[in-house]
């Protein structure tokens, strides 16, 4: 069994900072299926879903960025200030910033 974070996982944040899209932007549960099929195994269950996450301050969202590299290898607050002023007035219009989760589940065994 494995839990996959897909290459989707919290896109929105790159598109609104105009961000590159990170390198795993490809990963997703028929790459995984695929793979573990061609090396043998059978698939006895799979899903996939997009849940919400949300960011309530811009302080947790640059927390998280600082924290989670790979989602924006070449974030700075210097690099994407006027992006995070913009998610920043998202926030105090709406209360929060909406990004959706990308995950995956797969059981398999060995045929």
């Amino acid at each position: 069994m494995t839990q996959q974070v897909g290459g989707l996982d919290c896109i929105r944040i790159n598109e609104t900072l105009g961000a590159m899209d990170n390198e795993y932007k490809e990963w997703n549960l028929t790459e995984a299926m695929k793979g573990l099929k061609d090396h043998g195994f059978k698939l006895t269950s799979s899903r996939e879903e997009y849940p919400v996450q949300r960011f309530y301050d811009i302080g947790a969202l640059v927390y998280y960025l600082k924290a989670i590299p790979w989602q924006v290898p070449d974030f700075s607050l210097e690099k994407y200030e006027e992006e995070l002023y913009t998610i920043y007035e998202m926030i105090k219009d709406r209360g929060y910033f909406e990004v959706r989760q990308h995950r995956f589940l797969i059981k398999a065994e060995i045929e």
